[in-house]
């Protein structure tokens, strides 16, 4: 008998976290970049780190078809011919760990065996040629080709719309951040880098635009941007100059009509209703608003402006 047979959910998580580490690497070099040194020659001293976040994207891509393989018979992942098995009544028991398993081609035949093609992009075979070859190049080769971090993230983001679906790129980098220990345990260090998630967004946007980044959402970024209260007013801070709040908008109606009162954050995953209605305050074109005070009688409720952040208050 093979014992320890492998669950989906197996090869699924450790695929995504593979997945997440080589964003997180590309993440954490461009959050040091300064004024003084160019970007380019940053990630060319840094080239090792786009050979191992390409790696661990060919891992995490060989995993997820592992994923669905295993959903039909994790037996189909072996690499050993079946007269070979030690499943007779009188064989030892073997476990799943100890054998090898398949790959390259026969993964990918297999895979599409058990897959209806259909539901599978057809930019997926292309993306998974591409990242196999510069993979082969980086494990066999000298790893002469020189990689850049947008041509890495577009793999990342790829390789998670094409065989898991839309959304779910961000919805894994979220739960990585928020299952970090340090929440539970007060780590000033996290909360305060909590503060600062919608900075992820901003970076995708700079370097990959949201022409890009539009195929990874449900939501439709392209539309109107405003401000999301909840990632607003925690990212708020005191200066000697007043409170200083961030710029990037990530909400948006949900869907995007004239008259949505429905809203969608990107960063915060959080939706919330919304009131239609002018703001006018120096001569602010925005009309959706959100309620921040409401009062008993409801007449002096208080609403802010997520064009412009705005309330009657200031005036």
């Amino acid at each position: 008998m093979i014992k320890n047979l492998p669950k989906a959910n197996d090869y699924e998580n450790v695929s995504i976290e593979c997945l997440i580490q080589a964003y997180n690497n590309i993440v954490t070099i461009d959050s040091y970049l300064t004024n003084a040194t160019p970007r380019e020659h940053i990630w060319e001293y840094n080239q090792v780190v786009l050979r191992t976040c390409l790696v661990l994207v060919h891992q995490g891509i060989e995993g997820l078809l592992k994923a669905v393989i295993c959903n039909v018979s994790p037996l189909l992942l072996l690499d050993k011919k079946r007269s070979e098995w030690k499943t007779l009544p009188e064989s030892k028991d073997e476990s799943f760990d100890d054998l090898y398993t398949i790959g390259g081609e026969d993964l990918l035949r297999t895979f599409f065996g058990c897959q209806n093609p259909k539901n599978i992009s057809p930019k997926f075979l292309n993306l998974y040629e591409e990242v196999r070859t510069k993979r082969n190049k980086i494990v066999h080769g000298t790893a002469k080709q020189k990689l850049s971090p947008e041509e890495v993230l577009k793999f990342i983001l790829n390789t998670f719309t094409f065989l898991l679906g839309r959304d779910t790129f961000w919805n894994s980098v979220c739960s990585k951040f928020y299952g970090h220990p340090g929440f539970e345990f007060g780590d000033e260090n996290i909360e305060w880098e909590d503060e600062y998630f919608y900075n992820r967004m901003d970076h995708l946007d700079f370097f990959l635009g949201k022409k890009e980044l539009k195929k990874h959402f449900s939501v439709d970024i392209s539309a109107r941007p405003y401000l999301c209260p909840i990632c607003t007013e925690k990212a708020e801070k005191i200066t000697s100059k007043g409170i200083e709040r961030p710029e990037s908008k990530w909400a948006f109606l949900n869907p995007n009509k004239p008259g949505s009162t429905d809203m969608s954050c990107i960063v915060c995953r959080t939706d919330f209703g919304v009131v239609r209605q002018n703001c006018g305050i120096n001569d602010c074109k925005g009309d959706v608003q959100y309620l921040i005070e409401e009062e008993d009688l409801g007449d002096n409720d208080i609403y802010v402006c997520l064009t412009c952040w705005k309330s009657k208050d200031d005036l």
